[in-house]
């Protein structure tokens, strides 16, 4: 039976759709598009959803090595400076939810690197924040240089019983008596300062000119970066401290002074070398002195690569945001860590040559060069005279000409050297040998088998 045809005022449900299916297949249309959408998205890596672990977090859980290769100093003695720099940190509002373990941490990673992330495996941290970095440095550096803790690993020798321990240290290695410490200087630079730019340009860029005073086990004794790089050396020593207290040392007959090179003009306190000496200059008295007075020296030198090696923030490749104040304090700060690492002889990180040579080119275009109308003090001159007739008279024989004295000897010569003198009883008695018409008579001629305390010099040749 055929169904009636539908009347006007019927609404069919097959034929026509409802607004509820309209809705909902409106809502699987949307459902399909978003999940096309995210398939065309590249899937996430299961690693990046995962938490990361424990060790990126935590610094201590780092191996021994890695820990001392970033931040240049071993666990215990970084723990040892948490301690210390928790009485002294400065209050903050902004980044109260950092501990200071991970302040000191960062500072210590931006000092070893002079970036503002940490250098892991080659990898940095992401999180390391710049933010972070900067508020840090600033907060950890302000509190290295508080009085307590400068004091305590910065200190020049004030009592008898202190010079004493550095001249003997001097004294043992070089053979160069009363002498309290080595002094120079070294440019370290700076972004350009709103004030002062006269005074903090050293004729090629912008810098700090820090003087350091070592000791012959290139421990810092004493450090001034407050100058700016336009100064000389012997303003910035002219105005310092220890340069009172070496006067009147002299002044008392009590024989202290420091070494210098030659961009410092000879006084009582400070002996330099003497002018006009080169290598080619023969044996002299003066020529002994200038020698001793470099090699000595060169303990300061050492000192200032090993603090510019350990830590690139002061080195002149390192990007400085920071203004000359902020800079001032971050050398003191490191070169308390650098005695810190020096006392419990940490290793030090060598620059590569790249580096090296920046450094060198840089501080060679911040010096001046050396003036030729230097005023040199006449009882300076008339007490390093002293000096190099006492040294003259106690001289040894170095390293460095016994070396000299090898090169030019032959190789016969260094044979016979090599060889012991027998006692005079053991004298070896000359040999009656047969002649051979092939071979020149040289046991005629040889002057070692006469008998005449010298042993035979054909022991490495053949026997014939």
């Amino acid at each position: 039976m055929a169904d009636k045809p539908p009347e006007d005022g019927y609404i069919s449900v097959v034929d026509e759709e409802p607004v509820f299916f309209e809705l909902l297949k409106w809502d699987s249309s949307q459902t399909q598009k978003q999940h096309e959408h995210r398939s065309l998205e590249k899937a996430k890596s299961p690693e990046k959803s995962l938490p990361k672990p424990k060790d990126d977090s935590d610094p201590f859980l780092f191996s021994d090595s890695a820990f001392i290769e970033t931040y240049r100093i071993s666990k215990d003695l970084a723990r040892n400076l948490c301690e210390e720099l928790k009485p002294v940190m400065p209050d903050s509002t902004k980044s109260m939810e950092f501990s200071v373990e991970s302040k000191v941490m960062a500072t210590l990673a931006f000092y070893a690197t002079g970036k503002y992330q940490k250098w892991i495996g080659g990898k940095t941290d992401p999180s390391i924040t710049h933010y972070f970095v900067s508020t840090a440095v600033l907060q950890v550096t302000e509190a290295m240089n508080h009085p307590t803790i400068v004091k305590k690993y910065i200190h020049f020798p004030h009592l008898k019983s202190e010079w004493e321990i550095v001249k003997n240290g001097f004294y043992m290695k070089y053979g160069i008596p009363n002498v309290v410490g080595c002094v120079d200087c070294v440019h370290v630079p700076i972004a350009r300062p709103d004030e002062d730019q006269k005074r903090h340009f050293n004729k090629s860029y912008h810098s700090k000119k820090v003087q350091i005073i070592s000791d012959s086990n290139m421990n810092i004794l004493s450090v001034d970066a407050t100058a700016g790089g336009a100064l000389s050396h012997d303003a910035i020593l002219a105005r310092h401290a220890v340069r009172i207290d070496l006067q009147s040392l002299n002044h008392a007959r009590e024989l202290c002074w420091l070494l210098g090179g030659p961009h410092y003009s000879q006084k009582p306190y400070i002996m330099v070398p003497v002018p006009k000496i080169t290598k080619k200059t023969p044996l002299s008295p003066e020529k002994y002195y200038t020698n001793i007075h470099a090699q000595a020296h060169n303990t300061v030198l050492e000192t200032i690569k090993q603090l510019k090696s350990r830590w690139k923030c002061l080195q002149a490749s390192c990007n400085k945001q920071f203004d000359p104040n902020t800079v001032s304090m971050m050398v003191v700060a490191c070169c308390v860590l650098h005695n810190i690492c020096n006392s419990h002889g940490l290793p030090v990180v060598q620059m590569t040559q790249t580096e090296e040579r920046l450094e060198a080119m840089k501080q060679k275009v911040a010096n001046a060069p050396i003036s030729r109308k230097q005023v040199e003090d006449p009882s300076g001159v008339q007490a390093r005279a002293v000096l190099i007739e006492r040294l003259w008279n106690e001289r040894r024989v170095t390293p460095e000409s016994c070396s000299n004295a090898k090169k030019r000897m032959s190789k016969k010569d260094r044979i016979l050297e090599s060889q012991p003198l027998p006692h005079p009883h053991q004298m070896v008695q000359p040999q009656v040998l047969h002649e051979d018409p092939k071979r020149s008579r040289l046991v005629m001629n040889n002057p070692y088998g006469l008998g005449v305390s010298v042993a035979p010099g054909w022991g490495h040749y053949p026997q014939h």
